[in-house]
């Protein structure tokens, strides 16, 4: 499943922008998220900073469910466990 994740570009607690299972409400504005990482056929960064990011950082499916991604650390190993060049 394709997914695209984003940062938050705003300071709003976590707990408000998911259910249970991590996933974005669907009435959250997608606009407050910056994209920084696409997992697909082809899984890439969408940003040059994102690789910088600290692994505690959570981040958000934008478009599909978490897929046990939820911070930049995830997404690292994700990268590693799959040999990508990203």
């Amino acid at each position: 499943m394709s997914t695209k994740f984003g940062i938050l570009t705003i300071d709003i607690e976590h707990e408000k922008l998911v259910d249970e299972d991590g996933d974005l409400y669907d009435f959250i504005n997608k606009d407050i998220f910056e994209p920084v990482f696409f997992r697909g056929a082809t899984s890439r960064w969408l940003t040059h900073f994102g690789k910088f990011l600290p692994d505690g950082m959570k981040v958000y499916a934008l478009d599909n469910t978490q897929q046990g991604i939820f911070t930049i650390g995830d997404i690292k190993k994700f990268i590693k466990e799959n040999e990508t060049n990203l």
